[in-house]
């Protein structure tokens, strides 16, 4: 059952995609900005409760409490502080400093508490579902923690488009992204959904590497990776659809895992972008780049 395996394998890495993908996709939505700092605030968030568990010796849903209040607070200091004197002040910053500097300093500021904090080891929270992998009379194996991670990629990429699309305030929130200033002109307080959407995903990118770092591992430098990869799915998902980022995430994680079982584990990386490149080229507008091709 090597296809079966690979399959799993890939729909697990590719959850890990997709999850960072929505948090993107959902935020870029109603603000316009990339948050290129959404990995950075799983890997506090694993390394915050490996670290009050093990050195402090906090009980586990202390820990997870905690690191995930401070997520929060920090997430609304930060639009208090720098996102509102950005886009709410008298003189509004527009274009690509505010799309991608902000958040991409962010990251960097993230980053350095980290290692100021957890040092440069590898750390991981603990199992939040202990037990040896599941194993299947067909002979297929899946670890407990990549069924947490598939289902908190579900979950949240479906709870975020039913929202988009079936509820009052997730039309308002669509209204922020796509007109601004008409969305304040009808009476939106495009700040508070801002200010919302932001704590929660960040929120979400905590609890998710809580949850995931148990198969991979983090250190203060893993966010960015994890940012880089929910961007390119994001992309794919036209960086406004969380549902279509989500499906992308999980289909650039199948494929890769797909390479490097058949093909090479060595170059798996390689022809995996190389074919993502290939189906932007020749199908921009079907793979989610709208804006590539205007209209």
């Amino acid at each position: 059952m090597k296809f079966g395996n690979l399959l799993i394998a890939g729909l697990v890495t590719g959850s890990i995609y997709a999850v960072f993908a929505v948090c993107v996709a959902i935020w870029y939505r109603v603000s316009n900005i990339l948050n290129l700092a959404v990995g950075d605030f799983a890997m506090f968030g694993a390394l915050s409760v490996d670290y009050l568990f093990r050195v402090e010796n906090w009980p586990l849903p202390a820990a997870i409490a905690a690191t995930l209040a401070v997520v929060a607070a920090f997430g609304y200091a930060y639009d208090q502080v720098v996102l509102r004197l950005a886009q709410d002040g008298k003189r509004r910053q527009e274009g690509i400093v505010i799309t991608f500097f902000f958040t991409f300093a962010l990251a960097f500021f993230i980053d350095g508490v980290a290692k100021i904090l957890f040092g440069t080891d590898v750390h991981a929270a603990p199992a939040l579902w202990n037990g040896n992998s599941l194993t299947f009379a067909t002979g297929l194996h899946i670890e407990r923690a990549g069924i947490l991670v598939l289902g908190c990629a579900l979950i949240s990429g479906l709870m975020f488009a039913l929202y988009i699309h079936y509820t009052l305030s997730g039309k308002a929130m669509e209204a922020c992204g796509e007109n601004h200033l008409g969305a304040r002109i009808v009476g939106i307080d495009t700040r508070r959904y801002r200010r919302l959407i932001f704590v929660v995903t960040a929120i979400l990118a905590a609890i998710f590497g809580i949850a995931e770092s148990p198969i991979t591992g983090y250190t203060f430098l893993s966010g960015a990776t994890i940012s880089v990869t929910g961007f390119i799915a994001a992309a794919y998902g036209g960086f406004q659809k969380p549902g279509r980022a989500l499906v992308a995430g999980l289909a650039i994680g199948i494929l890769e895992a797909l390479l490097g079982g058949y093909v090479s584990t060595t170059y798996a990386d390689t022809l995996m972008y190389a074919i993502l490149a290939a189906l932007v080229l020749a199908r921009p507008r079907a793979m989610g780049f709208e804006s590539a091709v205007g209209g």
